[in-house]
């Protein structure tokens, strides 16, 4: 291994035509030794020969799309580049990624997982030594990996001279994230089609000297004697470029943000070394559906609320800013229906009893509207108020509704039915920058929620006797959230993170687990509804303006 010349290897790049840039980076800077140590794939050569054997083809060749990337196919699956440091740690990252990709494919989540468990707590051991990809993905199927922040990577590093060391994780079992199956794949054809119809894979490479100065383009191997082996993620490929897409381990500050084109059959990628797939992942915990488009075009986030078992009712303002209602009678979404009114924002819907619905809404005069529906839909009643959010609203008990807004001051006001007469307004203060949400898990029980000023979540509750918090619980939330309960001491929360994704957080009856990542690209708050004990669904608005639809599995 050399330190290469950048001005001699760009020479050499153009001589030869190439079509890739190098470039000094964080990585190519390193010493020599601190290179080679990062290049962490010993081939177990038996595993090698068994996954490279030829296999006869049953039916037509495979197959596949002319070109995918795994970043943009239904959404974005592939998790951010990390950075492995100077550990030969590159056959954990790899499988990691890919586990988190499946997640994200197969059940909708987005996953960042503790490749120091998988490293240093599996059977290969509290060191910086390489392995094989089928050797980690054995470990992954029989013991899984739980969550970073289980276990940071950054927090290995705490042995004597920095040496590594296995972190005991309390609960891990509960944490762990496991996959069904993997697989191995040989040929081109086969592995495209994978990558066109299930997800990304393992690859392993030989990484030569001018491999640390790639910056963009297309890479072939230039100059430079060869390093050693390392593991990449493969998200995609182009058949017009001729080239593998790839995730790499060494940082953003490394290659094109951290991703590489390696052209077809160059450096061992396609010809001398598998390609490994991983199938059925198995995460703990409540579990859901990928997205559903249940089309229409909306101008708010929907609400959503449940009168019975496997019936839900949905609301959202229109295009004409009237309210629009879909609902799932059992067996299929019925609807959309116009509801009329003229609302500022969306609309909010409760439900105190079989066949009943209450729909609320912010009129062009600040005011608040209500509509009802039992046998028929009323027309529309002023309750007044001054209002600067949309509405949310719950019952906990027949003939009963509670209905929150923000005020002028931005505040949170209440107003409640309390059988016989509407109540109210109440103030109830804070400083909130959303609509509230609000769910209820028994009788005279509230949980309202909101972004505050520091755009984390906040929480006020009501137990029976009195008002109690506000408390944070964290997180960085860009529209107002959604909640609902599905029994008794459980509410789930759900809000739009910067990153445009949906995130969850639960009370499970004595604690709050920390907010899960469950994907989508959100133009809206969320609403949320329950219709039976573990049984969630979570609607949004998307970029297109169509109401999408997830759910407990």
């Amino acid at each position: 291994m050399a330190k290469l010349d950048i001005a001699e290897l760009t020479t050499a790049i153009r001589t030869n035509n190439l079509t890739w840039v190098a470039r000094e980076n964080t990585v190519a800077t390193l010493s020599e030794a601190t290179k080679k140590r990062m290049l962490g794939v010993v081939v177990d050569e038996a595993a090698l020969r068994a996954e490279m054997a030829p296999r006869a083809l049953v039916g037509a060749p495979p197959a596949f799309d002319p070109a995918v990337d795994w970043r943009n196919r239904n959404g974005n699956h592939v998790t951010p580049p990390k950075d492995q440091g100077g550990c030969g740690s590159c056959v954990s990252f790899c499988t990691t990624g890919l586990v988190e990709s499946m997640a994200s494919i197969e059940k909708g989540q987005r996953l960042d997982l503790s490749e120091a468990d998988l490293h240093f707590c599996s059977n290969h051991g509290a060191n910086c030594g390489g392995w094989w990809p089928s050797q980690a993905l054995d470990e992954i199927k029989a013991r899984g990996i739980p969550d970073e922040a289980a276990f940071p990577y950054s927090t290995a590093f705490t042995g004597a001279d920095g040496a590594p060391v296995c972190k005991l994780v309390p609960d891990r079992d509960k944490r762990a994230v496991k996959i069904t199956s993997w697989n191995a794949l040989t040929s081109a054809a086969e592995r495209k089609n994978h990558l066109s119809t299930k997800g990304p894979v393992s690859a392993v490479i030989e990484v030569y000297d001018d491999f640390f100065y790639y910056s963009s383009g297309v890479y072939r191997h230039t100059t430079g004697g060869l390093a050693g082996l390392h593991c990449v993620l493969v998200i995609g490929y182009s058949e017009a470029e001729q080239a593998w897409l790839v995730k790499n381990s060494w940082g953003t500050a490394w290659g094109d943000g951290g991703y590489v084109k390696i052209a077809y059959g160059e450096i061992g990628i396609d010809t001398t070394y598998p390609f490994h797939g991983a199938q059925g992942v198995k995460i703990p915990g409540t579990q859901f559906s990928g997205w559903e488009d249940l089309g229409g075009i909306i101008t708010s986030r929907p609400q959503a609320e449940s009168w019975g078992p496997n019936r839900i009712d949905v609301v959202a303002r229109g295009t004409d800013s009237a309210v629009w209602h879909r609902w799932w009678d059992g067996s299929s979404w019925k609807g959309w229906e116009s509801l009329g009114g003229t609302i500022q924002d969306g609309p909010a819907i409760s439900s105190w009893g079989s066949g009943r619905l209450d729909l609320f809404g912010i009129g062009t005069d600040h005011k608040l509207y209500h509509k009802w529906f039992q046998g028929g839909w009323s027309g529309w009643e002023s309750l007044g108020g001054f209002l600067t959010s949309e509405p949310a609203a719950v019952s906990w008990g027949p003939n009963r509704i509670d209905v929150f807004a923000r005020g002028g001051d931005y505040a949170l006001w209440h107003l409640w039915w309390d059988g016989t007469a509407w109540r109210g307004w109440e103030r109830l203060g804070g400083y909130i920058t959303s609509a509230p949400t609000v769910a209820s898990w028994g009788p005279n029980r509230l949980d309202v929620f909101a972004a505050g000023g520091d755009s984390a979540m906040w929480h006020l509750w009501w137990d029976g006797t009195a008002w109690r918090g506000w408390e944070s619980l964290g997180g960085v939330i860009t529209e107002a959230p959604g909640a609902v309960s599905w029994g008794p001491n459980r509410v789930d929360v759900f809000a739009r993170g910067t990153d445009s994704h949906m995130w969850h957080k639960a009370w499970n009856g004595s604690a709050w687990v920390d907010w899960q990542d469950l994907g989508g690209i959100l133009s809206s708050g969320v609403g949320a509804s329950s219709w039976a004990e573990n049984r969630i669904d979570t609607f949004v608005m998307g970029t297109d303006s169509h109401m999408y639809h997830k759910w407990t599995v």
